[in-house]
């Protein structure tokens, strides 16, 4: 088994784990501070947007533990590393859609930020690639 695969797999499912704890409390606060905006302004007029970028934010949180944990799990067992790959692939997405929902609400298109976005589930996804291939062999 790949040992730069296992490394790969491994740091970014801690990294995703712990990002995923952070993303999912921030998304509830969101939630609960759209909730708040709304009942202080008396009007839910315009904060369907916010609520669906806290949503998804959450979401994705809960998601990215998951992925994760299985990724932790596929660095054991190089069997499970395939999944790993869909669920890598999945977090990626949503990243996407969250900036383009980002956009939509007015904010500003940042490279840097898409790159590092995109760089844990990209090496995420490369490790259980590494796995899943030396697992095949």
């Amino acid at each position: 088994m790949s040992n730069s695969g296992q490394k790969f797999l491994k740091i970014t499912s801690i990294l995703m784990i712990i990002g995923g704890i952070i993303a999912a409390i921030a998304g509830v606060i969101a939630i609960l501070g759209v909730s708040a905006l709304a009942a202080l302004s008396g009007s839910a007029e315009g904060a369907g947007l916010l609520y669906a970028s806290s949503i998804i934010v959450t979401i994705s949180s809960v998601i990215q533990i998951i992925a994760g944990i299985k990724g932790l799990k596929a660095c054991k067992d190089p069997e499970i590393a395939g999944k790993c790959v869909t669920w890598g692939i999945v977090i990626a997405v949503l990243s996407i859609i969250s900036m383009i929902i980002g956009l939509i609400g007015g904010g500003d298109f940042n490279i840097t930020s898409l790159a590092l976005n995109l760089l844990v589930p990209g090496l995420y996804v490369y490790g259980a690639l590494q796995i899943k291939s030396n697992a095949n062999r």
